[in-house]
């Protein structure tokens, strides 16, 4: 009896173990869950704060940004003084360059660079975008020659060096503060997030252009006949049509930067010919002149020809020229340059010639001046240069710094061919006594600038 009281105790015992672990085990993870669902909450807490706090406290005072045609409008959602600049320099809160928002709490900018944004309140400095908050692509394809610098095709509003840069070849290029440098011939993309958007950037190293030097160089070789093929032709014509986009087509940079390809990317020099006719009047093409989009290198280019004298040829392949009855390397009279740099840029200026003829010509395209000391400060890179010469000469100007014009032309004496010359700007008038102002004819300047580097 007694064996079995103590073996009834033992089982009681074991049990009331059992049952007490058991609880105790329940306790336990009530409490993990208590310790857990306290963390979440803490966590929902501090998430929920920090938003709010960004939504209430930290709101960005700028609402949108709106680009019209390179007009940026800034909307905000209280009235600000607004300052735009092209470096990150904190400006002088007394400073003139300040300017209210209208009433409908907006401020306005040009884009044509990159630029940050300061705004001023009571006279304190409220805000300034130095992460980047807007940003455009300009272009998705680059073209770069071996050893060269460019602009990232890109306009940002805030610092551009913040942006996560990565490329697919790394061998081909750099960046290094919103420049790219090109470091061998080959093709990579640049690739960019920026508000949850991925945008690429192709970029092409290529030898068929050469990096721009600070001057022309006379000893340029001519073009030699047959030189390109096809393909290459085309990927000429394709650098070409991107560089008009670059700065803006039809605007005044496009018709410089048209004219600098051809005289300083272009690494050969194309002849001087003494034209054999004009669309506009016996429709000849291609004879001295060639009035079409692109480079004239290949033969495939004859199906766009209007007419000929006698058998087409491209530039840099002999063809002979009625008025010195010769042979010469085809390539571009002085109208016949300008012309195809207008209709490259953008324009249509027809098929005509230097100026002052009885028909039309490219001097009526904008207003003709007498160059003196009243009329020297107005010129600007992109207008013509007029000269009675040998019937009439003109030329445009590429380049302007202190002392010199630098103006792009087809000469048929001394350095013949389609060449870059520089004048003394007090000297100017005796090569050139008129100039053609063209503000009336580009409307639009785009993306441009006095030199080419």
């Amino acid at each position: 009896m007694s064996f079995f009281y103590l073996l009834v105790v033992i089982r009681l015992n074991k049990g009331g173990d059992y049952m007490a672990k058991k609880r105790y085990k329940k306790r336990k993870l009530r409490y993990k869950i208590k310790i857990l669902s306290n963390f979440l909450l803490l966590i929902l807490i501090c998430t929920s704060g920090y938003y709010l706090y960004n939504l209430i406290i930290n709101k960005s005072p700028i609402l949108s940004i709106t680009n019209k045609n390179n007009n940026l409008i800034i909307e905000l959602d209280n009235n600000y003084d607004c300052l735009f600049t092209d470096e990150y320099i904190l400006p002088d809160v007394d400073s003139n360059k300040w300017v209210a928002s209208d009433k409908e709490y907006k401020c306005y900018t040009k884009f044509d660079n990159s630029k940050y944004i300061f705004l001023k309140k009571n006279n304190k400095i409220v805000y300034s975008s130095d992460d980047v908050i807007y940003l455009e692509t300009l272009s998705d394809k680059v073209y770069m020659a071996l050893n060269d610098k460019k602009d990232l095709p890109i306009k940002v509003i805030g610092n551009i060096n913040n942006l996560d840069f990565k490329y697919t070849n790394s061998t081909v290029i750099d960046i290094n503060k919103g420049k790219i440098i090109s470091n061998s011939i080959g093709n990579t993309s640049i690739i960019t997030k920026y508000n949850g958007t991925k945008n690429i950037i192709d970029v092409i190293v290529s030898d068929l252009i050469v990096t721009m030097p600070h001057e022309y160089d006379l000893k340029k070789k001519g073009l030699e006949c047959n030189k390109y093929s096809e393909e290459e032709s085309d990927i000429l014509d394709d650098i070409l049509k991107s560089r008009v986009n670059e700065v803006g087509a039809s605007t005044r940079a496009s018709a410089v930067s048209v004219a600098r390809f051809l005289t300083l990317e272009f690494p050969y020099r194309i002849n001087y010919f003494y034209e054999n006719g004009r669309q506009t009047t016996n429709k000849v093409d291609g004879e001295g002149r060639y009035y079409h989009k692109g480079l004239y290198l290949t033969e495939s280019k004859y199906s766009s020809l209007t007419g000929s004298t006698s058998s087409p040829k491209t530039w840099g392949c002999k063809l002979y020229s009625k008025p010195v009855s010769r042979y010469d390397n085809n390539g571009l009279d002085c109208s016949g340059f300008v012309s195809w740099v207008l209709l490259n840029a953008g324009f249509d200026p027809k098929d005509v010639g230097a100026g002052f003829a009885d028909y039309l010509d490219l001097t009526d395209y904008g207003d003709v001046k007498r160059i003196n000391s009243a009329t020297i400060n107005d010129i600007k890179v992109g207008d013509l240069l007029h000269s009675y010469a040998a019937g009439g000469h003109i030329g445009i100007i590429v380049g302007i710094d202190n002392d010199y014009f630098y103006v792009a032309q087809a000469l048929w004496y001394d350095e013949v061919g389609v060449i870059i010359t520089k004048y003394k700007k007090e000297l100017l008038y005796k090569s050139f006594p008129h100039v053609v102002l063209m503000d009336k004819y580009y409307i639009n300047d785009g993306k441009l600038t006095n030199m080419w580097y």
